[in-house]
């Protein structure tokens, strides 16, 4: 087990991933996230990353952000194989971790491939 509780490899490691999935990538808007996602050629787990800006709030609501959206994620049965995710949250209150889940849930049951999801 790694650092981060063994999480490493279900994130998007470096800045170059993240590019990637904005340029290369799709977008579906919610009200509360933008969902970035990019499907890889490979079968192997899911992987995401979070941005959450400065126009959320300050650094323990930014914090407390990305916990519910981790725990969002999780919930919603996490990301496909073979793609990559990256959640952008947007400066809109404080959403609950249901109604982040209910997004994701949402809009990762449009991509392709949702039928292999990774077991837990």
């Amino acid at each position: 087990m790694g650092a981060r509780g063994g999480r490493e490899r279900d994130t998007l490691a470096n800045a170059a991933e993240f590019r990637k999935v904005f340029r290369k990538g799709r977008a579906v808007r919610t009200r509360r996230l933008v969902i970035h996602t990019l499907s890889r050629e490979d079968r192997e787990k899911g992987r995401y990353g979070l941005v959450v800006s400065k126009k959320v709030g300050r650094a323990v609501e930014r914090n407390r952000v990305r916990r519910r959206l981790r725990a969002a994620i999780e919930l919603a049965g996490g990301i496909p194989r073979g793609v990559d995710a990256v959640l952008v949250a947007r400066p809109n209150g404080r959403p609950a971790v249901a109604e982040m889940t209910a997004d994701i849930a949402a809009v990762m049951e449009k991509l392709p491939g949702r039928a292999s999801r990774e077991e837990a």
